[in-house]
């Protein structure tokens, strides 16, 4: 008895399995008709031929991957390329931006008449005094040693050299004539400030004090970039605001036009040039930067020869940043914002500040020792003349490993996110000198130098003649003491003016929001399929509530009668 009820039970189920696989189909065939998805209501009729329903099935498949395929390219590029870098829709005045940091560095690196570099290189390293020596060693820093750089011995020095600089170093009285600002003349010296770059020392204008751009572990020397201007109710992502006055800080060109802007006039004694220290081009090496950018001369610079009249007209180059992009990592955006990269000694986060400081740090490392003109604290060791090759060395291999890590970003980004800058560079430092492992390492090491996101740069176009000086003043009543012996000097013009009232920024901005994707994917899903949000919530309707009131009020129902029979 107990064997025919389990056959009966089983036979019951499969009668039940047949009715619930009959439910199905019918409900299948009931989405099929209400759903507006192109194609299901083919194959949820019942009457339709095999061959028919394999036709639009097959129809369904290859739309739905054609569709797939198009959104997942259409996800890679907002994930990889997120940003649209375009110009704005607008112009924007010049006065709304400050006016170049003017950088100028004289050839001459010291005055002949102060210390002769060339009668002591010609003489001989073999046959200088102890003194001689010793200032051919700090000299060598900021003039090419040729063939005696075997010779020299100091691997360090201390703040000795940066004053044995400023002594022999021809101040800007000595090198300016005259100055001119928005067609008003000024003391040079109150204008102009002493600073030291890879040039040696140099001179410059309108660029901020250094308490504003230096932290406070930063080592200064006497009172170089140090004057009394302060930029208040200025910042580089929030530019001026609104309520400064004219005459604000950093200085800004209101008009553009060559009358209304920097004139500048310098000269030079014959006695003092020398053409063994440098490349033998005489003149000066101008840099025009940002006000809170530290200059880097020796590598972007035009030059002012002597004895001629050089014009600039200056273009500048504006990249702002939609606050849209905050959202996004800084590697996809290819910028900081200035709360998100903190430097160590730098306030202020431009790229150039921040490959400065890298360089300062690598060469730290590498070394044992900076140049004289980097970023230091007090204890750090200057670097000597020994140190010379060792600090090129250090630039060459960390720019070389910047190209490395950027080549392996394009081959492989995957694989990149396991291996940090930090960590190549560490490969390279531990087979250069076999550093321990144990070995602290500075602040900072990580390069990771983009541009931070409101750049501001300065382009110029610039054009050159002979300045016969001489016969414009022989018509004047000579203000100037020089003109008495005017043999032996040489006299340099240089205008620096903006071109044009206004320009035209450029701005990042998103490729694809949030939105943008969305209805991206809404068009190829329409395009291919006809699916739309309605149609997301008939599934959802269907495999939710209407399977569950069907239940509830069918059910049930079925289940007793199926007992009763």
């Amino acid at each position: 008895m107990d064997a025919e009820e389990c056959a009966a039970a089983k036979r019951h189920k499969r009668r039940l399995s047949k009715k619930d696989r009959k439910r199905m189909s019918n409900y299948f065939t009931e989405y099929c008709d209400a759903t507006s998805i192109h194609g299901f209501r083919y194959l949820g009729e019942q009457k339709r031929s095999c061959i028919e329903k394999l036709w639009w099935l097959v129809t369904l498949i290859v739309s739905v991957s054609m569709c797939t395929y198009l959104i997942v390219q259409t996800y890679y590029k907002w994930d990889r390329s997120p940003v649209i870098v375009s110009f704005a829709t607008k112009q924007t005045p010049i006065w709304q931006i400050p006016f170049p940091a003017v950088t100028i560095c004289p050839e001459t690196k010291c005055r002949q008449s102060v210390f002769n570099f060339t009668k002591i290189y010609m003489k001989g390293y073999d046959k200088l005094t102890n003194e001689e020596r010793e200032q051919l060693e700090y000299i060598s820093l900021v003039c090419n040693p040729r063939d005696i750089i075997k010779k020299l011995k100091l691997k360090t020095v201390n703040e000795t050299v940066l004053h044995f600089f400023d002594d022999i170093s021809p101040s800007f009285s000595d090198v300016s004539l005259r100055c001119v600002w928005m067609g008003e003349s000024f003391d040079c010296n109150t204008i102009f400030s002493p600073i030291l770059t890879d040039e040696g020392v140099c001179y410059t204008f309108n660029m901020l004090d250094r308490k504003e751009l230096f932290n406070d572990e930063m080592s200064f020397f006497k009172d170089y970039l140090h004057h009394e201007n302060t930029s208040v109710g200025w910042s580089l992502e929030k530019g001026y605001a609104k309520d400064v006055k004219k005459d604000t800080y950093p200085r800004r060109a209101l008009f553009s036009g060559a009358k209304n802007g920097l004139f500048i006039s310098m000269k030079v004694y014959d006695k003092d040039l020398d053409y063994i220290c440098g490349d033998s081009l005489q003149g000066y090496k101008i840099l025009l930067h940002h006000p809170a950018e530290i200059p880097r001369v020796s590598q972007q610079y035009f030059r002012v020869p002597l004895n001629q009249a050089v014009v600039a007209a200056i273009k500048p180059e504006v990249m702002t940043t939609s606050s849209e992009l905050q959202g996004y990592q800084p590697g996809k955006r290819q910028c900081y914002f200035p709360h998100e990269r903190n430097l160590r000694f730098f306030k202020i986060y431009t790229q150039q500040n921040c490959e400065i400081e890298c360089l300062a740090n690598f060469t730290l490392r590498l070394c044992k020792c900076v140049d004289f003109h980097m970023p230091r604290t007090n204890s750090t060791p200057i670097c000597g003349p020994k140190k010379i090759r060792c600090m090129k060395q250090a630039e060459s291999i960390l720019l070389s490993s910047e190209i490395d890590i950027k080549l392996k970003e394009i081959e492989d980004e995957d694989t990149l996110n396991n291996k940090t800058f930090v960590g190549t560079l560490d490969k390279i430092l531990n087979k250069f000198n076999n550093k321990a492992k144990k070995e602290e390492k500075p602040k900072n090491s990580n390069c990771d130098c983009l541009q931070s996101c409101t750049s501001l740069r300065y382009s110029t176009e610039t054009s050159q003649s002979d300045w016969n000086w001489t016969e414009f003043f022989r018509g004047l009543d000579d203000p100037f003491n020089f003109l008495t012996d005017n043999e032996t000097v040489h006299l340099s013009k240089m205008v620096l003016f903006f071109k044009d009232m206004q320009f035209i920024s450029s701005e990042r901005d998103e490729l694809y929001g949030h939105t943008d994707f969305l209805a991206n994917c809404g068009g190829l899903l329409g395009l291919f399929t006809g699916f739309s949000f309605i149609s997301l919530v008939e599934i959802i309707y269907f495999l939710s509530l209407r399977l569950i009131c069907n239940i509830r009020t069918h059910g049930r129902l079925l289940w007793s009668n199926s007992q009763d029979a």
